[in-house]
Order: C-alpha cells, then structure tokens, then sequence
C-alpha cells in the first residue's frame, strides 16, 4: 500500500499480488504540510511540542480499544465485533466503493472478508486510486512459483516481471531468539520460546535469563493505536529502575521468578480471549500457529504506563 502508489507513474505496468485484501481508513489531510506558524509553535513556544504530541497519542491510542472487543451479543459476527465496529467497516467500505464506483471486479477484489482492525490497520495513501490507473492490475491469484520470466500463479498464468519488489509481512514470532542468547544451565531463548510462542513479564524479563532485558518484546505490540515509542519509555523506565535496584540491593543478578510470568501471560491471554484478534475468520501475525496472540497487548497504554511504574 506504499510501494505501489510511489512506483506506478513511473513503471511502464504493476502487477499487485494480493495475498488479503486489507482495510484502510481514508485520511483526507493525509498529506497536508504543517504551516510555518505551527512550525513556529512548535519549535518556540515553550510545552507546545510535548503538549501537541500528548493529545495526538491520546487521541489516537485508547480511544479505539473499546470497540476491539468481542460483543457476544452482536449478530453479525461474519463482518463485525459490535456496534461500534461495523460502523467503522461501513464507513471504510463506503470510502472504497465511492472511488471505485463503476469497478465491482475492483470493489469484490478490495473487501476484506473479517472485522476492521482484526489486522493492523492502513491508510489509504491513493491506493484506491492508484488501482485505477491504467498500468495497474490487481491479482489475486495465489503465486505458484517465480521463474526466469516473472511470475506464475496458481492458475498457471505467466506474468512477465523486469523487478520484483517484496513485500510479504514480518516473522516477528522469533523475536530476540534469533539472536543466539543462552541463560542458565545452557538453556537457548530459542528452545524456550519454541514453537514461535516467545513470553516475558511485561514483555521485558525473561525466567532463565537473569539480567536480561526485551525492549518491545512479546505482548507489548500495538494492535489498537498509538505509538511504540511511548511502549520505549515505559518500557526503558522500568529497565532503569530495575538496574537501580539490583545496584542498591548489591545483587549481580535479577531474574523474574517462573511463577510471576505465569500469572502475568495467564492475564494477557485471558485479556485476549475477548478481543478482536482471536477472531475465527482473523489470521494475522498477531497470533501464532496454535492461535495463541503473543505479539500486541490486550490493554490500555494508560495500563501500560502504570504496570511498568512510570
């Protein structure tokens, strides 16, 4: 959704692979430029800044999460998890429609098939109407194979392609278990995270691995708004006191106890257990294969910010 509007003026034809069709909200300011008296504002004018950012993650973090979870009463789980959700799908559908008003291969292609927000959710960057355009052509065959020639689907249709620009998600299930970390009695973070099920107190210690610490580790991700560099600080905030105790205490080791970590992914799990994401027609990388979510939190930021002491 970012490539191909930045790339079809140029290319003499794209072809789009879509593997899920995903929903976007229209943001019709989306590339308006800040003025000079609010550039002036914001680099003069003492609390301004730091004032201007705090209400943009307010308004932009919390507020959505209450329409994330799961309304049991709601009749028209197939496209929705309340009112309040099938609102939003309706004003996203109807952004869609309007610009390809006259395109129902186009419109049918577009429509996702799950609630709003049971994935991350997009802005739409003209990418309606960049599928419009003449050199453009939205495939949503699944891909067989890639040849010397391009691209050849499922269907056994061959698509000639000059460059091929990848743009196939994340793996973000191995986490700091990449990177080789062994803990005690020669235990990897790899075998203890297996399979792709990676835990930690608040996202950030780990039982076995004394005196290391996750930044934006697992269930810390952002599934609702806001922004992962305020996660940092709470996050960098608890690091910090937690080395300032362990100097205070003369201890050379600080290890989360087993039992801690149990009690705190027993509420994230039940947290989510009620959310979006565990949707049966959702399959995002939020979740892992045995359908568990281990990568975004279930809970307000402003929670956040107080389970971490900040």
């Amino acid at each position: 959704m970012q490539i191909v509007p930045a790339i079809a003026d140029t290319a003499s034809s794209v072809d789009v692979y879509q593997r899920t069709a995903q929903w976007a909200r229209p943001i019709p300011r989306y590339h308006d430029t800040i003025s000079d008296d609010g550039q002036w504002l914001l680099q003069n004018l003492p609390f301004y800044a730091p004032w201007y950012r705090f209400t943009m993650l307010w308004r932009y973090g919390d507020g959505l999460l209450p329409f994330l979870h799961r309304d049991p009463s709601w009749p028209h789980p197939e496209r929705s998890v309340n009112r309040v959700n099938d609102r939003h799908r309706q004003e996203m559908v109807d952004h869609m429609q309007s610009i390809l008003a006259g395109r129902p291969d186009l419109q049918e292609k577009c429509l996702p098939h799950y609630p709003p927000y049971g994935k991350r959710i997009l802005l739409d960057n003209n990418w309606y109407e960049t599928l419009l355009k003449p050199g453009v052509d939205l495939v949503t065959d699944a891909i067989d194979h890639i040849d010397t020639h391009g691209v050849v689907t499922a269907t056994g249709v061959s698509r000639a392609a000059d460059v091929i620009v990848y743009a196939t998600g994340f793996q973000v299930a191995a986490g700091a278990a990449r990177l080789n970390l062994t803990g005690l009695d020669g235990i990897s973070l790899a075998d203890q995270w297996r399979p792709d099920n990676p835990k930690a107190h608040l996202g950030t210690t780990i039982p076995n691995f004394p005196n290391l610490f996750c930044m934006l580790g697992p269930n810390t991700g952002l599934g609702h708004g806001g922004s992962a560099i305020f996660q940092a600080e709470c996050q960098a905030h608890y690091i910090a006191s937690a080395l300032t105790l362990a100097v205070a205490e003369k201890g050379g080791r600080l290890e989360v106890k087993q039992e801690v970590q149990d009690r705190y992914v027993a509420r994230v799990d039940a947290a989510h257990e009620k959310m979006i994401w565990i949707h049966p027609g959702v399959l995002t990388y939020y979740r892992n294969a045995s359908g568990r979510v281990f990568s975004v939190m279930p809970w307000r930021l402003v929670g956040d910010w107080w389970t971490t002491g900040t």
